[in-house]
């Protein structure tokens, strides 16, 4: 079941630094416990490739969570461009053994294409425009 989508449009920052900013809308569905202001995020792209990513919040004031860890990495193997659109999505799936629903992540990022329909220029999967 799709428990959310955030998406926010990459800037220079976010693809040269070695961090990228998320929504704070985030905070909602990535919880930290016992006191922890990180923990590593394994997020699936459209191929099934698994992208460990490094989750941060402030231990103080405004939460402003990032992806540290692995990003940069990310951002390279994807050719990321200024403009581009990043989708971070989360879904639960039963458990194997039955018991509490995990929690599976999805990256995938969305540039516009060569491609117009009525005139508007379509988005595709950068994974397409390589």
């Amino acid at each position: 079941m799709l428990l959310f989508v955030i998406s926010k449009k990459l800037t220079y920052i976010d693809i040269t630094t070695r961090k990228v900013e998320i929504p704070s809308e985030i905070l909602k569905y990535i919880t930290l416990t016992n006191g922890q202001h990180s923990k590593k995020v394994t997020a699936a792209d459209i191929w099934g490739k698994e992208w460990e990513l490094h989750y941060y919040t402030r231990p103080r004031g405004r939460k402003c969570p990032v992806f540290t860890i692995g990003w940069r990495q990310f951002v390279k193997t994807k050719c990321l461009q200024v403009g581009d659109e990043l989708v971070f999505s989360g879904h639960q799936v039963a458990a194997a053994d039955h018991g509490e629903p995990e929690m599976r992540y999805m990256i995938q990022v969305k540039r516009p294409g060569p491609v117009t329909f009525n005139g508007e220029l379509v988005t595709l999967d950068v994974e397409y425009l390589a």
